[in-house]
């Protein structure tokens, strides 16, 4: 069955994580994505660990990089040298018959190379041209290379806003995390652009950073900052709300409750501790009560929570219709009957064997996404492309006599 964007051709110029990834949405909605990389392949290929994961696994008698596959599904690989003027031309006219290229490389870079906006656009009035970059087109430190840890971890403030203890610092930030985050953004606004274009037949250039989205996922705390109210880190108790935090259980594990509406929820939270009569304890009787003395009924949860098991309190709060969850490993994230009763994983056609990977997170009914294919090798499909755009077999070997294509 087609997908949504069946019809659409998408030239991406990547490496790493965030185009590769806005490009697999892309691809998993049906677009046809020709991931362009220098003859060696883009720089994340044979990367073996990341964020202290390993990024190899055994498929079969393979071994196999389980991230990229996960970033590069559905899309064909066209390797080829653009600092030669060959390279160049080829690119150019997959552009002419292109949709949309989209790339995150350095802007100075991409300038000597002219692959900027007023380049492409003049072989493609019609393109929709999206650049990703660290910190943004403008500026001192435009420039700078650009890595999630640093442009969006440390720089965009969640590191400061997960430090518990001033002597421990920041948490191991978890990897990927600010790059995923900006790949959905680039795929909006690619989507938006798509839009205009089908509206008035009239090209875009659109523009990400990886430093701008992390605040913009991060607005609550910005927005109180810009108002004049920067928010303190709070430690766990000293929070006002003692219905919207974490709690230990007897099994060293961890439960998270969300009522904000602390009053709405009071009787019922009491009748899940099997402890009624807190309900109209005077100190905790309505939500200032418990804000006034907050850090007591911490302390006081705390015991409680620590005499039963998370599953049993699972059960409890259940009962009740609580707003909680378990927290939970990655391992046991992909055992949860939710996630597999709504298809959050789905087969990778492996040849060397079965692989789960993650499914694209939007759900079109009629034209659904699907996981076609698996990560191409690099210059896979790049004779087949030259083909297409009319190259002989002549002509390819010239290119290959000329290492413009491997």
């Amino acid at each position: 069955m087609a997908g949504v964007l069946d019809g659409i051709k998408v030239i991406s110029m990547e490496h790493w994580t965030m185009v590769p990834l806005a490009s697999a949405y892309l691809a998993d909605w049906g677009a046809d994505v020709i991931k362009i990389e220098p003859p060696g392949g883009e720089q994340s290929r044979g990367l073996k660990r990341a964020g202290g994961v390993e990024t190899r696994v055994q498929v079969g008698s393979v071994e196999v990089d389980h991230y990229f596959q996960f970033v590069n599904r559905n899309k064909k690989s066209l390797a080829i040298d653009l600092k030669k003027e060959t390279g160049r031309d080829i690119l150019c006219q997959l552009v002419k018959q292109a949709d949309v290229f989209m790339h995150n490389y350095e802007l100075n870079a991409v300038e000597r190379l002219r692959l900027d906006y007023d380049n492409l656009s003049k072989v493609n009035p019609g393109l929709v041209y999206a650049t990703l970059t660290g910190y943004g087109s403008k500026g001192p430190d435009k420039d700078e290379q650009a890595f999630d840890n640093v442009a969006s971890w440390a720089r965009g403030g969640l590191a400061y806003l997960m430090i518990t203890d001033p002597e421990l610092g920041p948490p191991t930030h978890p990897h990927g995390m600010g790059d995923r985050n900006a790949s959905v953004h680039m795929v909006a606004g690619v989507l938006g652009a798509l839009l205009h274009k089908e509206r008035t037949g009239k090209g875009q250039q659109v523009e990400f950073c990886l430093y701008h989205t992390t605040l913009w996922s991060m607005s609550r705390n910005i927005q109180a900052a810009l108002s004049g109210a920067p928010e303190d880190i709070i430690p766990r108790i000293k929070q006002k709300n003692a219905l919207h935090i974490p709690y230990r259980t007897k099994d060293n594990r961890w439960i998270m409750f969300a009522m904000s509406q602390s009053d709405r929820y009071w009787p019922d939270f009491c009748k899940a501790l099997g402890m009624p009569e807190l309900e109209n304890d005077p100190r905790f009787n309505n939500m200032d009560t418990r804000g006034k003395n907050s850090e007591e009924l911490i302390h006081l949860l705390d015991k409680v929570f620590a005499t039963r098991t998370v599953a049993e309190w699972s059960e409890r709060c259940r009962q009740q219709h609580l707003i909680f969850s378990p927290i939970q490993t990655p391992a046991e994230v992909i055992t949860d009957p939710q996630a597999q009763a709504n298809d959050f994983f789905v087969d990778l056609p492996h040849p060397a064997g079965a692989m789960k990977i993650l499914a694209s997170p939007t759900k079109f009914h009629q034209n659904p996404a699907s996981v076609r294919s698996i990560a191409p090798e690099v210059g896979q499909n790049t004779e087949e492309i030259l083909l297409e755009l009319g190259y002989s077999w002549e002509d390819i070997a010239g290119l290959k006599d000329q290492e413009v294509i491997p």
